[in-house]
């Protein structure tokens, strides 16, 4: 009888063994199943998040008209309407463009930002969408004693920008001054620089020689120009996080397919005045500073 009653007993803690790896399986089976890749979350909500500046021209702005406009977002409007998505855009300083991603708050991030071998080992980014070289503001009547081909005239002056871009980690390397700011409009950068607060705004230089154009409009004795110093060529993309690439596929199936249509190249000569989807060419050398073991600048 002992023994009838011990197998009965191990047979039933088999039985419920096994029912509840059973259970397991299937639980973890349905767990697998449900498991949302970053573009059907994206498609089921029917909406892409994009983190930008709205206080950088001419990529990212508000106009006359108080309409949010600019390279960047109406690539992001098109790109939505390719893959048949409403596009929210998030104001965003620089020092949260990629920590907004990492959060989850947003799905992509935008703010001229540059593809990097660090950022790649960390991010999805898209094919380039824009490229340029880096440049300078400098105060026009040649006080900011800044003109040296090989940016070796930086060092201990004064240079303006947004905490951690590589323009400023590239004036750190060069010795200068780093005065950071957050996300203020780019006629604060200027101001400081003609009343010699700072000394020179290191930055994307087809960008600067619009945006100092468009000021000295309203403004012609300002006393800033962009210098003809130019150096290290990027090339800027779509940050996006690298969870998975279902997101970065199609957000690169649509870039390329407005740059093979022309689109691209159009939105770029309509804020530009030149088509800055193609590789940048000068005729002039272009000095290139490492900064690969620059930490963040701020």
């Amino acid at each position: 009888m002992k023994t009838s009653r011990l197998l009965a007993t191990l047979g039933l803690a088999a039985l419920l063994t096994a029912c509840s790896t059973n259970n397991t399986s299937s639980s973890s089976d349905s767990t697998a199943k449900t498991t949302k890749t970053t573009w059907e979350t994206v498609q089921e909500r029917g909406e892409l998040i994009v983190a930008t500046p709205m206080t950088y021209q001419p990529t990212s702005y508000y106009n006359d008209k108080k309409e949010l406009v600019g390279y960047e977002v109406d690539m992001m409007k098109e790109i939505g309407q390719r893959l048949k998505l409403k596009v929210t855009f998030v104001e965003t300083a620089f020092d949260q463009a990629f920590s907004s991603v990492d959060s989850g708050r947003v799905d992509v991030s935008l703010n001229n930002l540059d593809i990097t071998p660090e950022r790649l080992e960390k991010y999805n980014i898209s094919e380039a969408y824009k490229y340029s070289v880096s440049g300078l503001i400098v105060r026009a009547d040649g006080s900011s004693g800044i003109s040296a081909k090989d940016l070796s005239d930086w060092a201990g002056k004064k240079a303006a920008g947004a905490a951690g871009t590589n323009y400023m980690k590239i004036a750190k390397k060069q010795g200068a001054e780093l005065v950071t700011y957050d996300n203020v409009a780019g006629d604060v950068y200027l101001n400081d620089v003609a009343n010699g607060r700072t000394d020179f705004i290191p930055n994307d230089y087809i960008s600067q020689k619009l945006f100092v154009d468009a000021m000295k409009k309203d403004n012609p004795d300002l006393n800033v120009k962009v210098s003809d110093v130019i150096y290290n060529p990027s090339q800027q993309g779509i940050i996006m996080s690298n969870k998975d690439d279902s997101l970065f596929k199609k957000i690169d199936e649509a870039l390329l397919s407005m740059k093979e249509d022309g689109s691209l190249a159009k939105l770029a000569v309509k804020y530009y005045g030149e088509d800055v989807s193609k590789p940048y060419e000068s005729d002039q050398e272009i000095p290139t500073i490492d900064i690969s073991d620059v930490s963040d600048a701020g």
